[in-house]
């Protein structure tokens, strides 16, 4: 019996399913979505035609009003674990706060539409279904095939999901460079509020490098600043490298020296005699 039920699985499987596909209720409102997609060029046509006499006008605007509003609203409504995580990360970006906005005009303007043509057909007026009427195209126009259409590629998908992690990447990258920059600027500040005479040597030799490498820092981020207007705007803005300026590496070798000379050129003569004395108490 176990068997036999296998083999049927794999009997359907090879076959496509009891049917086939279309008999599935996915592949029933595909067909339902093709129709209604046909109808939807039918009708829009019929209305743009009798709204000018200019057939390419009126071809051009019928594409859109049948194009348009499915593929957009397909962006709102994911109904996949795939496109429910493309929703999220497109939902922090302005490009998706102008497909609602575009969006909610398309359906008003359908629903305008819809709403003047079915009050114009008096069987409508006179049963007062005008609503129930432009309803179902909505339903149908727009609705239904926004369901079935997928956003993107699975493919593209992908590298939208790679490019929102290499961003959160770089931001949090970003924000520990600037958490540790200003660790060593609070550290150094630290430092000079002490001042130089009262800082052991651990701790001149600390701020004598944190200067050197503040101004690396800037620096490095100079010629990174040239590089991205380069990339940006084709202009090559050129920054002189402080590395290169020997005023300036002057001036941190003479603070590096005054910083790190030798501890025992700046102790207090007490402080000498008082090593001495120790000194001399150990020896005998």
């Amino acid at each position: 019996m176990h068997s036999r039920y296998l083999e049927m699985v794999r009997h359907q499987r090879r076959s496509g399913g009891i049917g086939g596909w279309w008999l599935t209720a996915k592949g029933l409102l595909t067909i339902l979505a093709l129709i209604a997609m046909l109808g939807s060029t039918i009708y829009w046509w019929g209305v743009q035609s009798h709204l000018t006499d200019d057939r390419l006008v009126a071809a051009a605007f019928t594409a859109i009003l049948t194009l348009a509003p499915p593929s957009l609203t397909a962006f709102l409504i994911p109904w996949s674990p795939a496109g429910m995580v493309l929703q999220k990360i497109q939902a922090k970006t302005w490009g998706y706060a102008v497909v609602i906005g575009a969006v909610c005009y398309l359906i008003y303007y359908s629903i305008e539409v819809q709403y003047s043509w079915w009050a114009a057909q008096p069987t409508v007026a006179q049963t007062g279904l005008i609503l129930q009427q432009v309803g179902i195209g909505v339903i149908g126009f727009i609705l239904i095939p926004a369901l079935l259409w997928t956003p993107v590629t699975s493919e593209e998908l992908v590298e939208h999901v790679r490019q929102a992690h290499l961003v959160r990447r770089y931001e949090l990258q970003t924000q520990a460079d600037l958490a540790i920059l200003r660790a060593t600027l609070l550290r150094a500040q630290e430092q000079s509020l002490i001042g130089f005479a009262n800082l052991a040597i651990q701790e001149r030799e600390e701020l004598a490098g944190v200067m050197r490498g503040l101004v690396k820092g800037i620096d490095a981020t100079l010629s990174d600043v040239g590089a991205q207007v380069k990339l940006v705007s084709g202009a090559t803005k050129p920054f002189a490298s402080l590395n290169d300026n020997d005023d300036l590496q002057g001036y941190l070798d003479y603070i590096s020296e005054c910083l790190t000379m030798n501890a025992l050129a700046v102790r207090s003569p007490g402080e000498e005699e008082a090593d001495e004395g120790d000194t001399g108490g150990r020896e005998r």
